[in-house]
């Protein structure tokens, strides 16, 4: 696997584009189109939240068959509670957007992201098609920039494989740095290859990355209601068709999730008003769920977060949100590293150093390792400190 430059126009046959409609109050681009040349096998993995943006639910209906060839994106509105004028909107803008690239409406997705609770301006948006589709060429640059909102920068990766005798190419893009607690991929996330492969090898693939990268990540508790990731593949490459339990999925596969898994990492690294990058591990859980309830809670803690912030590595604070989160331990079992140092062996303090402890917060990523000595079961998610910056932001984020 070799990492090469770009993002989803890095793979063969996908061109991006994007234009500025009016969304947002700054003169980005609010407003952004992928298109691949052929069609696409395409699966889709969305929101468990409850309220749901109309865009979200048009592009679980144009997935049903697993088929696509594009998907238009906007940001700075999420398309979500205004009523049945969501889906309308974006039944009115995908339909609009395939007849000038000469689509049929169902193989154009669609994905929104922004402020709850204003209709999409779609006027504004409809104005601006025409020149959306032909700003489309082989950049995806404008596109990652494009999707972002309160993104400090935008994020994207690119690798290429070899599949029988062929080059193989696997590009992403996603935006997310707030509202991140997923239970599913908690953003907006859209990946790219050429490679050919069957649709239920597809499913699997990027359901086992979704589930190890986007699904392993918290900056702050709270789950949107536009989550999705996508996934188009066209097959440009010319490669014999991947298919399930094959060497050359697992190539696939794992450069999948080595692409989705620099992308999550980027998202907590952008956390607003983060600082700190933190990989929480359960160790010794009787069962991967129980793993992963206490891996996520402790995640998910402000005392948690606050403390690593600080720099303050006071234990305490993780042994007990462990014990809050609903989990049977035993804390006569319990043990707690920083980094490689001990902090408490079963369930009480060790005698460490507090100066080679401050020394393992003042660095920008820290490893916090909680063995449960109860199984063989483990678990890790990733996240970040809570700062001050965090607060102004969403504070200041309009309503």
């Amino acid at each position: 696997m070799k990492i090469i430059k770009g993002g989803v126009t890095a793979p063969g046959g996908f061109l991006a584009g994007a234009v500025n409609c009016g969304i947002k109050k700054s003169k980005r681009p609010d407003l952004a189109l992928l298109y691949s040349e052929k069609p696409c096998v395409s699966v889709g993995t969305f929101t468990t939240n409850k309220v749901r943006s109309g865009s979200v639910e048009l592009c679980e209906r144009h997935l049903r068959d697993s088929r696509a060839q594009a998907v238009i994106v906007n940001s700075g509105n999420a398309n979500c509670c205004v009523g049945k004028k969501e889906i309308k909107d974006a039944e009115v803008i995908t339909g609009l957007a395939a007849r000038k690239i000469g689509l049929t409406k169902a193989m154009v997705l669609i994905a929104s992201t922004g402020i709850i609770g204003r209709p999409l301006p779609l006027a504004k948006i409809k104005n601006k098609i025409p020149a959306l589709t032909k700003a489309l060429k082989k950049d995806g640059h404008l596109f990652a920039k494009a999707i972002m909102t309160t993104d400090t920068v935008h994020k994207e990766k690119a690798v290429m494989i070899k599949i029988g005798g062929k080059l193989v190419k696997i590009g992403g893009a996603v935006k997310g740095s707030g509202m991140i607690c997923p239970n599913m991929a908690t953003m907006l996330a859209f990946f790219t290859t050429d490679a050919a492969i069957e649709k239920t090898a597809l499913k699997k693939a990027f359901k086992e990355s979704v589930a190890d990268s986007f699904n392993k990540i918290s900056v702050d508790g709270d789950m949107s209601t536009n989550d999705s990731a996508i996934i188009f593949a066209n097959g440009i490459a010319g490669n014999k068709t991947v298919k399930k339990g094959s060497a050359d999925y697992s190539r696939f596969s794992n450069a999948l999730k080595f692409v989705s898994g620099e992308l999550a990492k980027k998202i907590v690294l952008d956390g607003e008003g983060a600082r700190k990058f933190v990989e929480i591990k359960v160790l010794g859980a009787k069962t991967k769920g129980d793993a992963e309830k206490i891996a996520r809670h402790v995640a998910d803690s402000s005392l948690v977060k606050t403390m690593i912030a600080g720099g303050d590595p006071n234990w305490g604070r993780v042994s007990a949100s462990v014990g809050s989160s609903g989990v049977s331990i035993k804390q006569n079992k319990l043990s707690i590293y920083f980094g490689n140092k001990l902090v408490m062996k079963n369930g009480a303090a060790v005698n460490v150093s507090r100066k080679a402890l401050v020394g393992i917060f003042k660095k920008k990523d820290i490893e916090v390792t909680i063995d449960l000595a109860l199984g063989s079961s483990s678990s890790k998610v990733w996240s970040c400190d809570l700062t001050e910056e965090y607060v102004r932001i969403n504070s200041e984020y309009e309503t």
